[in-house]
């Protein structure tokens, strides 16, 4: 009687193999939600260096401080609709790179809870830029009324086009007045980073040999 040899590892499928594959993790509700929320937050926090960037290419506008107010050096300065067109260029361009890094980096979750992460990031770096935006816009019509006559100042860009009060959609709601809460809710240039980054992410998916998107799924 002779001992049968034993059957040789695959090494492109054994995990204990050094370069085989990698078993496939369990997919679950709870686990892509919590990629997501992950997605999420770091989106978010990516608002800050958005504002920074926004703010340090944006051509500004300069003001000179008179008796009783004051007024643009230049008639009709381009810098009024500069900061709204650089927000959205800027959105443009980090949408389309979040969504092909997500799309990349975390294979095993893809699928329409990520691209919901995706998508919340997306609106709420762009809201976190906007608030920083606006603080500066305020700093400086403060300082604007605090300064003497003949003074130059320069104005920091503003994003203009942007109807957002939650507070008031949410009274508007209460009393059944729909059409006030949309109107509270324009988010104007604020949503060019969730709609480039949801285009590019459904151009990759639709790319993928496999109906789930998971690269270790069968095709």
């Amino acid at each position: 009687m002779t001992d049968e040899p034993t059957p040789r590892a695959d090494p492109r499928t054994d995990p204990h193999v050094y370069g085989g594959r990698r078993p496939r993790s369990e997919r679950t509700v709870g686990r892509d939600l919590l990629a997501a929320g992950f997605l999420a937050v770091i989106l978010t926090a990516l608002g800050f260096p958005f504002a920074m960037l926004w703010q340090a290419v944006t051509p500004r506008v300069e003001f000179v401080v008179v008796e009783g107010g004051w007024t643009s050096v230049e008639t009709y300065p381009d810098g009024y609709i500069e900061g709204d067109l650089m927000f959205a260029g800027i959105g443009l361009v980090l949408g389309i790179v979040a969504a092909v890094l997500a799309w990349a980096g975390m294979r095993e979750r893809r699928g329409p809870i990520l691209l919901l992460g995706l998508v919340i990031g997306s609106v709420a770096c762009q809201v976190v830029a906007w608030k920083i935006g606006a603080n500066e816009w305020q700093a400086f019509w403060d300082a604007v009324e605090r300064a003497p006559a003949g003074v130059h100042m320069w104005r920091p860009p503003s994003v203009l086009f942007v109807q957002l009060d939650p507070g008031a959609a949410w009274d508007a709601l209460r009393v059944g007045e729909f059409t006030t809460a949309l109107e509270s809710l324009q988010l104007g240039a604020l949503g060019v980073m969730a709609l480039a980054a949801t285009f590019t992410y459904t151009v990759c998916a639709g790319w993928s040999r496999r109906p789930s998107l998971r690269t270790d799924a069968p095709e």
